[in-house]
């Protein structure tokens, strides 16, 4: 079942013995439906199967239970909202992780515990504290934490998921200063997350041209490749390379850039043995060139390659399939956002085409990792995509309308970068 079905059927109306409580004119008869609305419960769009709650009667507890595998209380067991017996008579596996919020601060140790019962317990999920608001801001830390979001990243996510937390709570800002001060700055190299296949896995950025690139390699045998590397920044990814102690096989581009150049032809100058990659379709020079249907392959990890034109002619995305999946948009899709379509054969048509039907269709909990991000953020996914892109949740032909009025200013580096890019690497 997807997280949409999941969340459609967390979100149906339920039948709460006794009514609801409180003389009101539109109050449901006894026995009839209740939407859930009603009982305060939310059900967050991402990632669709955790439902939000604040305080609740014994009686919504046990008309809501048959729905949840698990509920993670945020208060403590003493507390009169707390009612186990209706979750245990539902077989609902129950975690209590006290959860403070203002003006006391949840401890590391009392985080950690909520993220581990998140990450851990079964789906669909329900979080319950006695105001309903702390439980958005459990959620929002699990879900940055668990997809290495900055602290920008997470914002988005909190405003277009609308928490209540974030977006109504006039009380709340020391929690959301809390949970922001958890996360990282852009510029901060992030990690490789947890996927038990031996990635190894740093995104770096370069703050003159806001690009990404991205260092992954295969731990069991050192291999490694470059994603879209900037000259000026070849030093410090040959040192992070290093350190982490892999050897490079691939400099890899998404696209014949127009806004930086690639290091690529500087690294394979210094060493030989390292080979450049670009799609065959963008008429640039490499050593290899690939398309639709090929793989990277570097160690025992491989890079599948989806052709996603529409910014420029020969865009690729490189997806690395597991838990998470991983996708490498270069400037097909950006967060909220997508590249622009106005030079190097842009076609607006071409890239809503190539974004619904390649990068879309891919899981949704795949991570999006773009080429670039102007406003802090680093990291999405494939379900927020999807939802939340203003531009590419429009009809092709409104997100054609709005990308021919763009009207944005050229690169700064379009004279130099272009014409470097078209050799990508090959020195003679």
């Amino acid at each position: 079942m997807s997280s949409a079905e999941v969340r459609n059927l967390l979100t149906k109306a339920v039948v709460v013995e006794g009514g609801l409580e409180g003389a009101q004119d539109d109050a449901p008869p006894e026995g009839a439906e209740v939407p859930v609305e009603r009982l305060g419960v939310e059900v967050p769009a991402v990632p669709g199967d955790v439902g939000l709650c604040g305080g609740l009667r014994a009686q919504d507890v046990a008309a809501l239970a048959g729905r949840y595998k698990a509920w993670i209380y945020l208060n403590t067991a003493d507390n009169p909202d707390f009612h186990l017996a209706e979750l245990e008579a539902a077989g609902v596996q129950v975690v209590v992780a006290p959860f403070p919020g203002p003006p006391t601060m949840p401890s590391d140790e009392q985080a950690e515990g909520v993220l581990a019962a998140l990450e851990r317990l079964p789906r669909p999920l329900m979080l319950q504290c006695s105001t309903g608001m702390r439980v958005g801001a459990a959620l929002l830390l699990w879900l940055a934490k668990h997809r290495g979001y900055t602290s920008e990243s997470a914002d988005v996510l909190a405003t277009d998921l609308d928490l209540k937390f974030w977006t109504k709570c006039t009380r709340c800002g020391p929690m959301k200063e809390w949970l922001l001060a958890k996360l990282p700055a852009q510029d901060a190299p992030l990690a490789s997350l947890p996927r038990g296949d031996g990635l190894v896995f740093r995104q770096l950025f370069d703050p003159e041209t806001s690009t990404f690139t991205y260092v992954l390699g295969c731990a069991a045998t050192q291999e490694a490749l470059l994603v879209d590397p900037v000259l000026e920044q070849k030093e410090r990814d040959l040192a992070t390379l290093k350190e982490l102690g892999l050897q490079l096989k691939y400099v890899i581009n998404t696209h014949a850039h127009a806004d930086h150049i690639t290091s690529g032809g500087a690294i394979r100058k210094d060493m030989p043995e390292v080979k450049t990659i670009i799609s065959k379709a963008s008429g640039a020079n490499a050593d290899l060139h690939i398309q639709e249907g090929d793989k990277v392959t570097f160690g025992n990890l491989a890079l599948e390659v989806l052709a996603t034109p529409g910014h420029t002619d020969g865009c690729l995305t490189y997806y690395l399939a597991g838990s998470p999946g991983m996708a490498f948009t270069g400037d097909a899709l950006l967060i909220r956002g997508c590249g622009r379509t106005d030079f190097q054969q842009g076609d607006a048509g071409v890239l809503y085409d190539s974004v619904h039907g390649k990068i879309f269709t891919l899981p949704g909990g795949t991570l999006v990792y773009p080429g670039h991000d102007y406003k802090g953020r680093n990291v999405s996914t494939v379900d927020e995509e999807k939802q939340f892109n203003p531009r590419l949740t429009k009809s092709k032909e409104e997100f054609a309308k709005l990308m021919a009025e763009l009207d944005l200013p050229y690169p700064k580096k379009i004279e130099t970068a272009v014409p470097a890019n078209m050799v990508c690497g090959v020195q003679e």
